[in-house]
């Protein structure tokens, strides 16, 4: 089964717009099509921007529950160290914890950082995509 890892801009999304490309993938995970994880760490970051997204704390956590996404440990910092200098310092924990997690994918909507070809080209075979071209590859 497809493993795929999701970055918290992911998850947000999905909470916020429950039609869009992002709410699609959680959906597959919820039909068991794919499997789908995070970390603590990611969860973190979602629920530091629980009022700039209009979530409490308790449906954020209510929304992770219900999408069927494992939820792996918060990814410490020995974990990070072989991923230092791939991707800027906030973002190594969305690398290390697809990699340690053995994921095919990592599903981000993070442009700047982590959508970039050189950080595609490092991670591999982790394969770095955005919801819309993984849903592509299904067509």
């Amino acid at each position: 089964m497809i493993r795929i890892y999701f970055d918290a801009s992911v998850i947000i999304a999905a909470m916020l717009s429950p039609t869009g490309g992002s709410a699609k993938l959680i959906q597959f995970v919820k039909l068991g099509a794919v499997f789908g994880i995070t970390s603590q760490t990611a969860i973190a970051e979602i629920e530091e921007h629980a009022f700039k997204i209009g979530k409490t704390t308790s449906k954020i956590r209510q929304f992770i529950q219900d999408s069927g996404i494992i939820v792996r440990e918060k990814i410490n910092k020995a974990e990070e160290e072989p991923y230092q200098g791939l991707v800027e310092k906030e973002d190594i924990h969305i690398v290390a914890g697809a990699k340690l997690t053995k994921c095919d994918y990592l599903v981000t909507l993070d442009k700047k950082h982590l959508l970039k070809d050189e950080v595609k080209k490092l991670a591999k075979p982790l394969r770095i995509v955005n919801p819309k071209e993984y849903l592509e590859k299904l067509v």
